[in-house]
């Protein structure tokens, strides 16, 4: 299933050793439309200002708010998780 359509969100994990995805298919996908998650991947309290470096790649990719579910009201959120709820997960 193509991931626009699904409504699937792609990560962009925070963590500096990781930087997924890498800025090519980052691009691509922002150029295919797709919605992303903005990801700390912390395991501790102070690794949580990695989050910068995240958003500040979706800006770069020209990426707004809109497209980054980690910055939505969570009515707005809810609804999309409610929309996007696969029945394999139900299962």
């Amino acid at each position: 299933m193509d991931p626009v359509e699904s409504g699937t969100a792609v990560e962009i994990n925070c963590r500096p050793e990781r930087r997924d995805p890498p800025d090519d298919l980052l691009l691509l996908a922002a150029e295919q439309g797709c919605l992303f998650a903005v990801d700390t991947d912390a395991h501790a309290p102070g690794q949580l200002h990695w989050q910068t470096s995240g958003y500040a790649r979706a800006a770069r990719a020209g990426l707004g708010a809109d497209r980054l579910v980690t910055t939505w009201p969570l009515e707005r959120l809810l609804r999309w998780t409610s929309a996007t709820a696969s029945p394999m997960r139900d299962g």
